[in-house]
């Protein structure tokens, strides 16, 4: 979902295959005693490209080395981070390229939103779209999408126009979608879907989060069948909260951190998940909304508790 609509159209088309000029990033300030819960913060960049097509990310997954994000602007960005000590210094922008609809021709303007991400468990990947609320698999991210039998609509209940299927982790055998809504009493935001079986689940925020009408807006899996929901609040007075938490294949939930200003933040809507010699590593990124007001923000942190 976007905070501010400032698609233009003059995005369409700009995106182009292949390596694509420098990413300038500057590093983010973070105080040591900065409170991050159960995260350690591994470092942070503000990143900002001469092509008006980048921006707008949503989702995030690590891929063989790299982050893949897809965009506002029906696209998807392959950032590489350079990391010095473990700690997130640099990032290389490997490609930037309109996604393909299932004419095998790119999106065009006004776009449908894509906004979340996940492998398919046969070498490709599942994209959810907003506003035509829908999910399609690309066997590859530069080819054509074929059609899937998940309608998010029928999983997950009524969907706003701008608050769609926004997490996705898994694959098709064993799926976990998000709504991008307040869980209630009466309607779950998450489900897991297992074959033909649904099963509705209630994610809750971390309460300060909560507090501010945190709402799902990514998630991803690790190996061992744990959840890692992000969640975002944001309001013109409280500014913007960002919460994630750990769903254990169990059901227990348990808040990671709950980060609040003057943590720098933005609209942060991706997160993926890197693990690598025992250590679990979160990457978060945020989606500026091509919006001069707000900054695309890339971040590391290790669980540590």
């Amino acid at each position: 979902m976007r905070l501010l609509l400032l698609l233009l159209p003059l995005l369409a088309g700009c995106a182009a295959s292949g390596a694509a000029p420098a990413l300038t990033s500057k590093p983010l300030s973070v105080a040591a005693d900065a409170p991050t819960g159960t995260l350690r913060f591994l470092g942070g960049l503000s990143l900002s490209h001469g092509d008006p097509a980048f921006g707008g990310l949503s989702a995030l997954r690590w891929d063989d080395g790299a982050l893949v994000a897809i965009t506002d602007s029906a696209a998807y960005a392959r950032i590489v981070p350079q990391e010095a000590e473990g700690r997130l210094v640099g990032a290389r922008l490997e490609a930037l390229v309109p996604l393909k609809g299932s004419d095998g021709k790119p999106f065009a303007a006004p776009f449908d939103d894509a906004e979340s991400l996940t492998r398919d468990g046969r070498g490709g990947w599942l994209i959810g779209f907003e506003r035509a609320h829908r999910i399609l698999r690309y066997p590859r991210l530069d080819g054509a999408p074929e059609p899937t039998d998940l309608d998010p609509v029928a999983l997950l209940g009524a969907l706003e126009v701008n608050n769609g299927v926004e997490a996705m982790a898994g694959s098709p055998g064993r799926l976990f979608l998000c709504a991008e809504r307040v869980a209630t009493a009466e309607r779950a935001n998450c489900l897991f879907l297992t074959g033909d079986t649904r099963r509705p689940v209630a994610v809750q925020a971390p309460a300060k989060i909560a507090a501010l009408g945190g709402v799902p807006v990514d998630a991803d899996r690790g190996a061992d069948g744990t959840v890692y929901v992000l969640f975002r609040s944001f309001s013109p007075v409280a500014g913007v909260g960002i919460g994630v938490v750990a769903l254990a294949p169990d059901g227990s939930q348990r808040p990671l951190a709950a980060l609040r200003p003057p943590f720098p933040l933005d609209n942060l809507e991706g997160l993926a998940v890197r693990e690598e010699a025992g250590r679990t590593f979160l990457y978060l990124i945020s989606d500026d909304n091509f919006s001069p007001l707000q900054r695309t923000l890339l971040m590391k942190f290790e669980i540590v508790g």
